[in-house]
């Protein structure tokens, strides 16, 4: 779960909690769940070529969400949002650990030993 920041006078913290994470070409989909104690609906960031965000209430006509947007602001939920999501550890390469690069490890070892149907 990330908190994103308070809502306007009430203090009420934004949350984004996400349930799926997935590949699209060289971005991600992440969709999750977005609330703020008194209203709470889903989400898809998309981060890539196009980044967006997609609330699905706002397409769906879900109540509270037009009370929701006036209380945080579209603009710098939007903002928000894609900020955190771009800020994911899953979403940066670990150089430490290459792969794809064609070369194999010359220091490749393995424990086990010698499987029953080779013998």
């Amino acid at each position: 779960m990330i908190y994103i920041g308070t809502t306007g006078n009430n203090g009420s913290a934004i949350y984004f909690d996400i349930y799926a994470a997935e590949r699209a070409g060289r971005g991600m989909r992440i969709s999750g769940t977005i609330g703020d104690g008194c209203y709470e609906g889903e989400v898809l960031v998309e981060i890539g070529r196009n980044d967006s965000v997609t609330f699905a209430d706002a397409w769906l006509g879900g109540s509270g969400f037009t009370e929701f947007i006036d209380r945080c602001g579209s603009d710098v939920l939007e903002g928000a949002l894609l900020e955190s999501v771009r800020e994911i550890s899953f979403l940066h390469p670990r150089r430490s650990q290459p792969h794809g690069n064609g070369i194999s490890c010359a220091n490749a070892v393995v424990s086990e030993s010698s499987p029953v149907w080779i013998a």
